[in-house]
């Protein structure tokens, strides 16, 4: 059996549209499987005004069921005289049975009594109302609403049910709507239909111009521009979430081209591609060298052109574009140093003080950061980038919240309109990315230390006020900054310590007064979020977690320093003895914990194997601070491995747990030793077997 059910209600809104399938399907799901009720597969469809889901390969009843219902042991349901106990008779009670439907059931653990139940499955088209009625009323959306004199919630008003298995209507009703074999086509160029069976419901539903599958618009959309919107030199600038959204705002897309009065290309092709995109909905032009045309596609929810539609669009757009040009031209008659000047009167945070302090405190880490890397020669570069970096969050364009994605690349169209240095602008915009996970990272110096300084700025303020991010809770977006630090570094191979540079963020605020926990719980902290960050980027790269903790486990002095000890110890994992190697130092590691001080005697070595691991130590200790100064961790781990032969020899000869306590104390003092320096790199009891 197969069956077919649709939701028709008035136009959701575009971002519900794919949530609400995937709720749909999973609630039908689960009460199917609940109601022992097997299926081969479903799929969903879905437009702004329909829920679409299908069911194939329906079993025609429920599986039935043979259950055993274990009670008390037979010695608590029977008295000493055979007759049924309180027990007994609480247990019968609860079953629905009487005492001649108890069996003895013998068990490992004596005997019980039990209740043999079976129950015949029902047929499926008996349930199957229930299970669909319960299915629309559970489902949520992000905004609900009533309406009529309807009780029931949903995204918005319900018109319709359409409900087949295979032929047959399955009948249900919820507040006066009943469902029916009928359904209703595009809201103008389509028709209400009755159908009688599935493949007829697809037919009729494409006959009255519903395209009901989301890829299926969403391939049209981009064919149709293709077909019909362009010339061989120019391209259609199509966003993929935008896609995503005007597919789901259409029956049936059909794109038609409007133009815009080429005077408002003078304004920065961005700003007008913004204003296309986030407010209109529409996907810009370009020409093959990339510059905006004064053209435009709008996705129309019909079957044919339309020049009121299209003069519709293009008058709306004009009307936008006129308020972009408008709030261009007058930033353009301010200058940077009073938007400098406006940032003290913005409140970043109550606690933290205005964004003109932050920018302050931003421009002290910048200070150590220079020292660190050696850029004093980029010194006022980078603190004149610092200074105009948050500028035009007073613009008109950004401080209007028209234009907020365009935060930092209109600080660098400004900074250049006013004569800035050509880095400082674009350190402007580049102390913003990474914006996201895989996006790019900064070029520039100037743009590098900006966006590391004001990341740490945030974290380490927020976190001395107590804005530590739980759960899905993190407001600040720290997690995205901490990793935004971690991926600048890497990218650009910065040598500095993340733990020196939180420090002198935490003196930054400790002056101020603004620390509310000890400054040595909040940098312990801050050190435990970094790590968790630092672990997720590794991973993502590929990297095991394990070795990754392991390596931070020990102090380092630079994330590059901990990328090459990661690298080191994951080619040597492929290595045959990689299993060997791990488990002899975690057996040296448990045999030496208890060791608290470490008294040696040179004196005391009675047994060959002793001495020879005596002087692998000794050898071993000079060879390895030299590799961990050289940073040549790949020798350092084969220096560790041609030890292990003498340490298998060592516990094959030797009984370190020897009566006489001297002995014992030197021979755990001497594992000590081995167990401080094979550590050293990283911890490597913490690395796992594979």
């Amino acid at each position: 059996m197969r069956l077919l059910f649709e939701i028709g209600m008035e136009e959701i809104p575009a971002r519900f549209l794919n949530v609400a399938l995937k709720d749909f399907k999973e609630n039908i799901e689960r009460k199917f499987n609940e109601n022992r009720i097997s299926y081969s597969s479903t799929k969903t469809y879905g437009t702004p005004r329909r829920l679409v889901f299908v069911m194939e390969d329906i079993s025609e009843k429920q599986e039935d069921l043979d259950i055993l219902n274990m009670g008390p042991g037979k010695a608590v349901a029977y008295d000493p005289n055979g007759q049924i106990s309180r027990a007994g008779l609480g247990f019968l009670k609860s079953q629905g049975v009487e005492v001649n439907n108890l069996e003895i059931i013998e068990t490992p653990k004596g005997e019980y009594v039990a209740v043999r139940k079976f129950i015949e499955g029902k047929k499926t088209e008996e349930i199957l109302p229930e299970i669909l009625k319960s299915s629309i009323l559970e489902l949520t959306f992000q905004k609900s609403m009533k309406w009529s004199d309807k009780k029931m919630k949903f995204a918005r008003p319900i018109k319709w049910f359409l409900a087949l298995l295979d032929e047959n209507i399955v009948n249900f009703e919820i507040e006066g709507l009943r469902s029916s074999n009928k359904s209703r086509g595009h809201r103008f160029f389509g028709k209400d239909f009755q159908v009688n069976s599935i493949e007829e419901y697809f037919e009729k539903i494409r006959e009255n111009n519903v395209i009901v599958d989301i890829e299926e618009r969403k391939t049209m959309i981009r064919e149709t521009i293709k077909e019909k919107c362009i010339n061989e030199d120019e391209t259609v600038l199509i966003d993929e979430d935008l896609l995503d959204e005007v597919t789901n705002l259409v029956e049936y897309p059909y794109p038609i081209v409007g133009t815009f009065n080429s005077e408002f290309l003078e304004v920065p092709q961005e700003v007008l591609i913004i204003s296309m995109q986030v407010h209109q909905r529409y996907f810009p032009i370009l020409n093959k060298l990339g510059k905006l045309q004064a053209k435009f596609v709008v996705i129309r929810n019909g079957i044919e052109d339309s020049e009121y539609v299209r003069k519709g669009n293009e008058k709306v757009l004009s009307a936008r574009l006129a308020d972009a040009r408008f709030f261009y031209n007058e930033d353009l008659k301010n200058n940077l140093e009073n938007n400098i000047e406006k940032l003290k009167t913005v409140v970043y945070q109550k606690d933290l003080g205005t964004i003109y302090d932050k920018i302050e405190r931003v421009k002290k880490i910048s200070e150590k950061l220079i020292l660190d890397l050696n850029l004093e020669e980029k010194r006022e570069n980078i603190m004149r980038t610092a200074d105009l970096s948050k500028t035009d969050l007073v613009s008109n364009m950004i401080g209007e919240k028209e234009f907020t994605k365009l935060q930092g690349f209109m600080g660098e169209d400004y900074a250049l309109k006013f004569g800035e240095n050509k880095d400082v602008a674009i350190g402007i915009r580049e102390h913003y990315l990474p914006k996201f996970q895989g996006d790019i990272c900064p070029i520039t110096k100037e743009g590098m230390i900006i966006a590391l300084a004001d990341r740490f700025d945030t974290l380490v303020g927020c976190f001395s006020v107590g804005l530590i991010p739980t759960g899905s809770k993190d407001p600040f977006a720290l997690r995205r900054a901490a990793l935004g630090i971690v991926n600048i570094i890497l990218n650009s191979s910065l040598e500095f310590s993340i733990f020196e540079v939180i420090n002198v963020s935490l003196d930054t605020l400790e002056e101020k007064g603004l620390l509310k926990k000890p400054r040595v719980e909040i940098y312990m902290d801050l050190i435990e979020f970094f790590k968790q960050r630092i672990i997720n980027v590794f991973s993502d790269l590929g990297y095991r977690r394990d070795i990754v903790a392991s390596v931070l486990d020990v102090e380092n002095t630079s994330l590059m320093e901990i990328k090459l000890k990661v690298e080191a110890l994951e080619k040597f994992k492929s290595n045959e003895n990689f299993d060997k190697f791990i488990t002899v130092v975690k057996r040296i590691g448990n045999i030496s914990k208890e060791c608290k001080e470490i008294e040696f005697n040179k004196n005391l070595l009675l047994i060959q194997a002793e001495v020879n691991l005596y002087e692998f130590t000794n050898s071993f200790e000079v060879r390895t601070a030299k590799n961990l100064e050289e940073r040549d961790y790949s020798q350092y781990i084969s220096d560790v491995l041609s030890g292990v032969e003498l340490i298998d020899e060592y516990f094959n000869h030797v009984m370190i747990m020897d009566k006489d306590e001297s002995i014992k104390n030197n021979r755990l003092s001497q594992m000590k030793m081995l167990d401080i320096l094979f550590n050293k790199m990283a911890n490597l009891k913490l690395v796992e077997n594979i």
